[in-house]
C-alpha cells in the first residue's frame, strides 16, 4: 500500500496578521480530520516569519509550516504544490473551516485517478452579490463564472503539477483560468449532490469587484478558451457581469 496521505491541506497566509483566523482553521481541521491524518501544510509569505513557523509546527493538527517571501497567493499555492505528498491537494484560506462532508468524502477515495473530486462550499457570511453556497458543478458554466469553488477541489497531485500549477499572470484569477483550461481538455470531476467540505471565510482577492478584476478575465478567457461563440461573446458578458456585480 501507498505510504502517502491521501489529502494534502495547503493553506497559504501572508503573514502573522493571519494568526488568529488560521487558528481557527488547524482547530477545526484536527476535531474534524484528526482520524483521516492529512498531510497539512502552511505556506507564509514573510520570509521574517521562522519563529512562528516553527511554533505552528507545535499545533496538534501537525502542520508543516515554511516561511519564504512570494509573488502572491498563487506562487505561494504553486510552492505549496511543490512540497505536498498527498495523492489529492485540497487549498484552504486561513479562516476556513473544513465539514463533515469532507471527512464522508475521504471514504470515497480508494484509488487515484485523473478525476476531480469535488464538494459544496458555504459562504455564510457572503459580499453582497456573491452565493452563500457553492455546489458541485463542472460543466459549460465555467465559460461564464468560475463555478468551481477552489476550497470545494480536491485536485489529483500529479495532475495538478502536469498542468503547470496556477499561472502567475492572473494574480486574482488563477485558478478560475486553470479550472477552465481543465474543463476545456476534458479533464472529469464527480461529486456526492448535497455534500459540503468546507465553510469559507469572506475576504477573498476576487471577490473585490473592480476594473482591474474584470480586465484580468477579458485577458485570460482572450487566452484561454478555444475560438467559437462562448469566447465571442465574453467581451459583452463581461461588461454586463461587472456592471451587475458593482451595482
Amino acid at each position: 500500500m501507498s505510504q502517502k496521505p491521501m489529502l494534502t491541506l495547503a493553506i497559504p497566509v501572508s503573514g502573522k496578521q493571519q494568526a488568529a483566523a488560521l487558528e481557527r482553521t488547524l482547530v477545526a481541521i484536527h476535531q474534524v480530520l484528526s482520524a483521516r491524518n492529512p498531510e497539512v501544510l502552511i505556506q507564509i509569505g514573510d520570509s521574517e516569519a521562522g519563529d512562528w513557523a516553527l511554533e505552528l509546527q507545535e499545533h496538534a493538527s501537525s502542520p508543516s509550516a515554511e516561511a519564504r517571501t512570494d509573488r502572491g497567493i498563487y506562487d505561494a499555492m504553486n510552492r505549496l504544490t511543490e512540497r505536498a505528498n498527498g495523492e489529492r491537494i485540497l487549498f484552504l484560506g486561513a479562516g476556513d473551516i473544513p465539514l463533515a462532508g469532507l471527512d464522508r468524502a475521504l471514504d470515497r477515495w480508494r484509488e487515484v485517478d485523473d478525476v476531480l473530486e469535488l464538494g459544496g462550499v458555504r459562504i455564510p457570511n457572503a459580499e453582497p452579490r456573491v452565493p452563500r453556497h457553492y455546489a458541485p458543478q463542472w460543466d459549460r458554466g465555467l465559460c461564464w463564472r468560475n463555478v468551481a469553488h477552489h476550497q470545494g477541489i480536491a485536485y489529483p497531485l500529479q495532475l495538478l503539477r502536469t498542468f503547470g500549477g496556477f499561472a502567475l499572470e492572473y494574480p486574482v484569477l488563477a485558478d478560475y483560468a486553470l479550472n477552465l483550461e481543465m474543463w476545456q481538455e476534458g479533464v472529469k470531476a464527480r461529486w456526492n449532490p448535497g455534500e459540503d467540505w468546507t465553510s469559507a471565510a469572506p475576504g477573498g482577492v476576487s471577490r473585490k469587484f473592480n476594473a482591474a478584476l474584470y480586465s484580468e478575465e477579458r485577458l485570460l478567457k482572450q487566452a484561454v478558451m478555444r475560438p467559437g461563440l462562448n469566447k465571442a461573446l465574453q467581451p459583452l458578458w463581461i461588461r454586463f457581469k461587472s456592471r451587475w456585480k458593482r451595482s
